[in-house]
Protein backbone atom coordinates (compact mmCIF):
# COMPACT_ATOMS: atom_id res chain seq x y z
CA UNK A 1 0.00 0.00 0.00
CA UNK A 2 1.45 3.39 -0.86
CA UNK A 3 1.52 6.06 1.74
CA UNK A 4 -1.68 8.03 0.18
CA UNK A 5 -3.64 4.54 0.54
CA UNK A 6 -2.72 4.19 4.27
CA UNK A 7 -3.64 7.56 4.67
CA UNK A 8 -7.09 6.56 3.29
CA UNK A 9 -7.60 3.33 4.41
CA UNK A 10 -10.54 2.65 6.96
CA UNK A 11 -10.95 -0.09 8.71
CA UNK A 12 -14.66 -1.80 8.44
CA UNK A 13 -14.33 -3.94 11.40
CA UNK A 14 -13.02 -1.29 14.01
CA UNK A 15 -15.26 1.30 12.13
CA UNK A 16 -18.37 -1.32 12.77
CA UNK A 17 -17.09 -1.59 16.66
CA UNK A 18 -17.19 2.42 17.16
CA UNK A 19 -20.54 2.75 15.60
CA UNK A 20 -21.38 -0.11 17.61
CA UNK A 21 -20.48 1.58 20.76
CA UNK A 22 -21.89 4.85 20.04
CA UNK A 23 -25.30 3.12 20.19
CA UNK A 24 -24.50 0.44 23.52
CA UNK A 25 -24.12 4.21 25.39
CA UNK A 26 -27.28 5.45 23.64
CA UNK A 27 -29.04 2.18 25.02
CA UNK A 28 -27.68 2.73 28.22
CA UNK A 29 -28.96 6.27 28.41
CA UNK A 30 -32.19 5.34 27.50
CA UNK A 31 -32.53 2.09 29.13
CA UNK A 32 -34.12 0.74 32.50
CA UNK A 33 -31.50 -0.46 34.27
CA UNK A 34 -29.00 1.53 36.02
CA UNK A 35 -26.21 0.46 37.56
CA UNK A 36 -25.40 -2.11 34.86
CA UNK A 37 -21.99 -1.25 33.56
CA UNK A 38 -22.02 -1.93 29.81
CA UNK A 39 -18.27 -1.82 27.84
CA UNK A 40 -18.67 0.18 24.84
CA UNK A 41 -15.52 -0.49 23.18
CA UNK A 42 -12.14 -1.47 23.59
CA UNK A 43 -9.01 -0.44 21.38
CA UNK A 44 -7.95 3.38 21.19
CA UNK A 45 -11.15 5.01 21.01
CA UNK A 46 -9.96 8.43 20.49
CA UNK A 47 -7.04 7.66 17.52
CA UNK A 48 -9.16 4.74 16.08
CA UNK A 49 -12.17 7.66 15.46
CA UNK A 50 -9.12 9.71 14.11
CA UNK A 51 -7.80 6.72 11.85
CA UNK A 52 -11.16 5.62 10.55
CA UNK A 53 -13.47 8.64 10.21
CA UNK A 54 -12.62 11.33 8.07
CA UNK A 55 -12.96 15.54 8.93
CA UNK A 56 -16.43 16.10 9.71
CA UNK A 57 -17.07 13.10 10.22
CA UNK A 58 -14.75 12.42 13.47
CA UNK A 59 -15.92 15.79 15.01
CA UNK A 60 -19.75 15.06 14.59
CA UNK A 61 -18.62 12.00 16.98
CA UNK A 62 -16.41 13.84 19.71
CA UNK A 63 -19.59 16.13 20.08
CA UNK A 64 -22.05 13.61 20.12
CA UNK A 65 -19.34 12.04 22.84
CA UNK A 66 -18.64 15.07 24.23
CA UNK A 67 -22.90 15.41 24.89
CA UNK A 68 -22.94 11.74 26.41
CA UNK A 69 -19.91 12.59 28.83
CA UNK A 70 -21.72 15.91 29.53
CA UNK A 71 -25.17 14.08 30.86
CA UNK A 72 -24.66 13.75 34.68
CA UNK A 73 -27.24 10.22 34.21
CA UNK A 74 -24.24 8.58 32.99
CA UNK A 75 -21.15 7.55 34.39
CA UNK A 76 -17.90 7.01 32.15
CA UNK A 77 -14.43 4.37 33.08
CA UNK A 78 -11.71 2.77 31.56
CA UNK A 79 -9.73 -0.09 32.01
CA UNK A 80 -5.77 -0.26 30.70
CA UNK A 81 -4.31 -3.55 29.77
CA UNK A 82 -0.93 -3.97 30.10
CA UNK A 83 -0.28 -4.70 26.62
CA UNK A 84 -2.03 -1.51 25.71
CA UNK A 85 -5.25 -0.76 24.73
CA UNK A 86 -7.82 -0.02 26.85
CA UNK A 87 -11.57 -1.11 27.43
CA UNK A 88 -14.22 1.13 28.25
CA UNK A 89 -17.57 1.69 30.14
CA UNK A 90 -20.19 3.13 30.69
CA UNK A 91 -23.16 3.05 33.09
CA UNK A 92 -25.80 4.83 34.42
CA UNK A 93 -26.51 6.08 37.49
CA UNK A 94 -29.43 5.19 39.56
CA UNK A 95 -30.03 8.33 41.49
CA UNK A 96 -28.59 12.48 40.17
CA UNK A 97 -28.54 14.93 42.45
CA UNK A 98 -30.37 17.89 42.09
CA UNK A 99 -29.29 21.23 43.15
Amino acid sequence: MSSEEEKNYIDTFIKDNIEKGIKIVYHTLQGSHPGKRMCYYTGYLYKDILDNFPGRTSKKIFRGYREFLNNKRLVFTQRKFEDGGYDYYVQKVRYVKIK
